[in-house]
């Protein structure tokens, strides 16, 4: 189990890769920067995402096994919105995945296995003959 503020941290850097991803990938289509309407769509969209993935991160049991993949996810996110013309894509894509690393991690846990088993149609057939010769 992951301390709450770091895994907390961690959603946050979730949304922040992606925020730096959509800001990169609307900013290719401005030549003379962005526009103040793009910026208050993005920051609009963005900054919930941020908010919702930290809140996420800090009420899911993240495992330290989980937050590394997590981090990983988020920095190769970090490195490639800067490097590649797909960068900022490939951002938004690794923000997503880590969100569904956090996102699993808040699942509950699976029941346990109990002694109950698929009942055949021929079975349960038995079972109507058998209370049928009993005398009533």
């Amino acid at each position: 189990m992951l301390n709450k503020n770091l895994a907390m941290a961690l959603g946050g850097l979730t949304g922040l890769v992606g925020l730096i991803g959509m800001v990169r990938l609307a900013s290719g289509a401005f030549t003379h920067g962005m526009s103040a309407f793009a910026w208050v769509a993005i920051l609009s969209a963005m900054l919930p995402w941020i908010a919702y993935a930290a809140w996420r991160a800090r009420h899911g049991q993240l495992s330290k096994r989980a937050a590394l993949a997590v981090l990983l996810l988020d920095l190769v996110g970090c490195v490639v919105v800067w490097l590649f013309v797909l960068g900022p894509v490939l951002a938004l894509a690794c923000s997503l995945a880590a969100f569904v690393v956090i996102w699993v991690s808040d699942w509950p846990p699976r029941r346990q296995v109990s002694e109950e088993r698929f009942v055949r149609i021929e079975e349960l057939r038995a079972e109507d003959s058998d209370q049928g010769t009993e005398p009533v």
